[in-house]
């Protein structure tokens, strides 16, 4: 049995993010949730003034479900006290995932309910009319969001607020009111996972069981020089690490989540074939561990991910990765391989915007992304991280989008791809001399191409305005130039 750890990634050192090469060449170039809750009769009789209140509800990722009394089985009921009633939430986590409650613009939240059964509670004094939600990240989009109404107060009316400084604010970006937070310090040196981070080849070999243990953490990483996000991590890294087996191995996954970790992850396996993908019992609260074993039965290369609701939310802070699975027969021999993976990032101000960026839930359901990146960051495979190889050599690229939503149409700027394994499709005879590939979210690809000519390579989303968002990697080639295939009639040197 060959067993692999996969956080073997040391940190490296930051790069800046505006490089003159990129604008030389490429100058050219929510919806909300539908509302499942249910208006709701009061949850009980209003009491007197002063007196105490108290609500029991669980807790499920399609909304919450009232306890005893008028809300007994009511999905989001409203809830109702007066001005000056002490009232105390009560929560009954009723899943294998964490949820709060809490409420919209006020101080009041309670305890993150971690395991199924598990009962946390708030008590406060009410105000004003508000409305309740999970503060989860992707959870009040899935439903779990209702009425706070406290009679005797009027409710404030959002557009009649005084203007406070904050974003400048534009259709896309509207102003939020608050400045972003000063940026945090990193948990990680580096977020980003080395294009270059590919295990060997297995080659031609009998079916063996192979073990792989991956660790799930929660880090707070520069998204961007000057910028910091938390992401959601296979590994501690953006993408998870490349895992490579055989057609017809026994694969053994075993997921250990962080103590760390405030959220349940998982991980959903596009190379299994189960229920989920594996993320039905690869559910791992945190400083759990789950296990699964599967048979690798169809070469290919594919996308893994967390399948923990909310997906999207899951995705969109950088939990995804890919497992090869080679035919029986091995892969051909190459020079290079290269792994890179495409991902989102939804958040509350534009790009470049320096402090702590926060997630903008209703952007992601609106898809319509801040960021555009590849392998976690802005700048990730530049400068020093770039991939490199040299004139005759043979490159291979796995590229794969995470997601959560967009669609990559893959082109390096003065390459021809030789061999494109459209929808890493490794049995069929590859196309032929293309020169931009689409890949579907969730979806991957494997191209080849000889190197022909020295010179700096731009990888883009031929979207193109998505490299502005950070969307660009760089292949450097060294070598000996051939006028015969490439030369400036008027003396001008290739820009490198």
């Amino acid at each position: 049995m060959t067993v692999y750890e996969t956080s073997i990634f040391a940190p490296m050192k930051r790069f800046p993010k505006h490089m003159i090469w990129v604008a030389m060449f490429l100058l050219l170039a929510a919806v909300g949730c539908q509302d499942n809750a249910s208006s709701g009769d009061p949850a009980k009789s209003v009491a007197p003034v002063g007196a105490e209140v108290e609500y029991t509800l669980e807790a499920y990722m399609s909304g919450y479900r009232g306890v005893g009394g008028e809300i007994e089985g009511k999905i989001n009921p409203a809830l109702k006290a007066n001005a000056g009633d002490t009232v105390t939430l009560k929560l009954i986590n009723k899943e294998n995932m964490a949820h709060d409650i809490a409420l919209d613009g006020q101080d009041v939240r309670t305890e993150t309910a971690m395991k199924i059964d598990e009962v946390v509670e708030v008590t406060f004094v009410a105000k004003e009319s508000t409305d309740y939600f999970c503060s989860l990240p992707g959870h009040r989009q899935a439903g779990m969001q209702g009425k706070f109404i406290v009679e005797g107060v009027a409710p404030q009316v959002a557009q009649n607020a005084p203007a406070v400084a904050g974003g400048a604010g534009s259709q896309l970006f509207p102003k939020t009111g608050t400045p972003l937070k000063p940026i945090l310090p990193v948990s990680t040196d580096e977020i980003s996972l080395g294009a270059d981070t590919v295990p060997a080849p297995i080659g031609k070999r009998a079916p063996e069981t192979v073990e792989f243990v991956i660790n799930t953490s929660e880090e707070i990483a520069e998204l961007e020089d000057g910028t910091t996000y938390e992401m959601w991590t296979f590994d501690g890294k953006v993408p998870g690490p490349m895992l490579r087996v055989r057609e017809g191995d026994n694969v053994v996954i075993h997921l250990d989540n962080a103590p760390s970790s405030k959220m349940v992850h998982s991980i959903d396996f596009h190379a299994v074939t189960g229920p989920g993908g594996g993320a039905a019992v690869l559910q791992a609260p945190p400083g759990e561990r789950r296990s699964m074993s599967f048979k690798a039965m169809k070469a290919g290369l594919y996308v893994y991910h967390c399948a923990t609701p909310h997906i999207a939310t899951h995705l969109a802070r950088g939990m995804y990765g890919m497992i090869l699975v080679e035919p029986e027969e091995g892969l051909p021999e190459v020079d290079r391989e290269y792994y890179v993976m495409q991902g989102e990032y939804y958040t509350t101000e534009r790009l470049g915007t320096e402090g702590h960026q926060i997630e903008d839930a209703n952007r992601m359901l609106e898809e319509m992304p801040t960021y555009i990146v590849f392998n976690g960051r802005v700048g990730a495979l530049t400068e020093s991280r770039a991939m490199k190889a040299k004139v005759g050599e043979t490159v291979r690229m796995y590229f794969g989008v995470g997601g959560p939503n967009k669609v990559s149409s893959m082109h390096v700027i003065g390459e021809i791809f030789d061999r494109v394994y459209k929808e890493a499709d490794l049995i069929s005879p590859p196309a032929r001399n293309i020169q931009t590939t689409l890949v579907p979210a969730g979806g991957a690809v494997m191209v080849e191409f000889e190197v022909d000519y020295p010179g700096t390579y731009i990888l883009v989303d031929h979207s193109l305005s998505r490299a502005d968002k950070g969307a660009v990697a760089i292949l450097e080639v060294e070598g000996e130039a051939d006028d015969t295939i490439f030369k400036s009639l008027d003396g001008i040197k290739p820009v490198h």
